[in-house]
């Protein structure tokens, strides 16, 4: 474990911390990082806390829904479904807000955006042979917009405190770039259920696979 010094008060004990910039929806947001002890993190994330990096956006839980709508109307969640109860899921079983078919839209914790934002590679090329566009704002939305919650994920799934990412956010973003072309996903949602059990059969190959190793 590594012994770091504040850089604001130099006592010992503090941690990483980082703060993601976003600018327009594709480009690549900065990251502001910071070696602060909890105290002085506090002092930062509240200083910071009126300080809105991008107020054109859309707030959290806009871009949330706007990403659980898309993927209801384009059939990826009943995909999720079948492979929940087939066995091969993404989500870890020790996450607090699991369902028997994945995600419980009801839990009392709610949805991370990176949660919200990951789908996994078998499905994301589904998507993007029914649609190269949209498979290009969700891969861009997963790989930038995702792990900005990732901590919170761990924390939600249950991870070792030891072994969660070293680095920690100091404040999560007031908005985000708000994506485009996300609007109809029952235009794909025939051509994507067609896919489906080609989707499965990689995840179940997958699973197998990952038993092995």
């Amino acid at each position: 474990m590594e012994n770091l010094v504040c850089q604001s008060c130099e006592s010992g004990h503090a941690h990483r911390y980082q703060k993601i910039l976003f600018g327009d929806f594709g480009e690549e947001p900065q990251e502001q990082q910071y070696i602060l002890c909890v105290k002085c993190a506090r002092k930062t994330r509240k200083s910071l806390q009126n300080f809105d990096d991008h107020p054109a956006g859309i707030t959290r839980s806009e871009l949330i829904t706007q990403l659980d709508n898309f993927f209801t109307s384009s059939g990826v969640f009943e995909i999720c479904a079948r492979c929940h109860e087939q066995g091969t899921g993404c989500c870890p079983p020790t996450c607090r807000v699991m369902g028997s078919r994945g995600c419980d839209p009801a839990n009392k914790h709610g949805k991370t955006v990176f949660c919200a934002a990951f789908i996994c590679g078998a499905l994301m090329n589904a998507i993007s042979e029914c649609d190269p566009q949209i498979g290009q704002v969700l891969k861009w939305i997963k790989k930038e917009v995702g792990p900005v919650e990732f901590h919170i994920y761990e924390m939600i799934t249950r991870v070792p405190a030891d072994a969660r990412e070293p680095v920690r956010p100091l404040t999560l973003p007031r908005h985000y770039p708000k994506p485009s072309g996300l609007e109809e996903g029952n235009k794909i949602r025939e051509k994507l259920l067609g896919l489906a059990d080609e989707v499965l059969e990689i995840r179940r190959v997958w699973r197998e696979k990952e038993s092995l190793e």
